[in-house]
Order: structure tokens, then sequence, then C-alpha cells
């Protein structure tokens, strides 16, 4: 006997929307993505100026010049450089995955 015809069809529940946090991910890239500009701002000031200040957050702060310090004050820039680029990337993802999450939930509409 055919088992598609004797086997009794149980009743399933309704797809779930799946964009329902796609704003979450939207607002979190968005600020993510505020903090890269704000970022990237100082790191160009820091280069028009000539002076860099780290970003410590135990201890005290310090300042390099570029006259007076050329190799820390090039070593801190390339550090915060890849710390903002880092951060830039992760809002993308962010902002992607949102935007992933948002056509999804069109398409079940």
């Amino acid at each position: 006997m055919n088992q598609k015809r004797t086997r009794v069809r149980l009743p399933h529940p309704a797809p779930a929307k799946t964009g329902r946090g796609a704003w979450i991910f939207l607002l979190f890239g968005g600020v993510l993505l505020a903090a890269t500009t704000l970022l990237g701002w100082t790191l160009v000031s820091a280069v028009l100026d000539g002076l860099i200040v780290t970003r410590n957050r135990a201890g005290p702060k310090l300042a390099y010049s570029l006259v007076q310090q050329p190799t820390q004050f090039y070593f801190e820039l390339l550090w915060q450089g890849a710390g903002t680029l880092l951060l830039g990337a992760l809002a993308v993802a962010a902002l992607w995955i949102g935007r992933v999450l948002m056509g999804a939930q069109k398409k079940h509409r």
C-alpha cells in the first residue's frame, strides 16, 4: 500500500516572519557608521595637525607629534586606522544583514 495515502497529514504552524529584527540591525549599523565617520574625521584632523592622541582607556593618554616622534605617530595612525576600518566593516555588515532581512520580509507578503 502506498504510504502517502495511509499517512495522516499533521497540521503545521504558519511560517514565522523572518524580518522581525531587521530594524535592530539597521539601527546598530547606522550607529556604527556614525562612529566610524567620527573616528575617520579625527584621523584626518590628526594628519592635518601633525598631532595624534592615543585612545587609552586605562592610564594617561599620550600625544605623539609628527615632527618630534614620527615613528610613534605613524604607528598610532595605522593602529587607529585599522580599528576604524574594522568598525566600518562591521557597520556595513550590519546594514547588509538588515537589508537582507528586510528583503526576506517583503518576499513573504
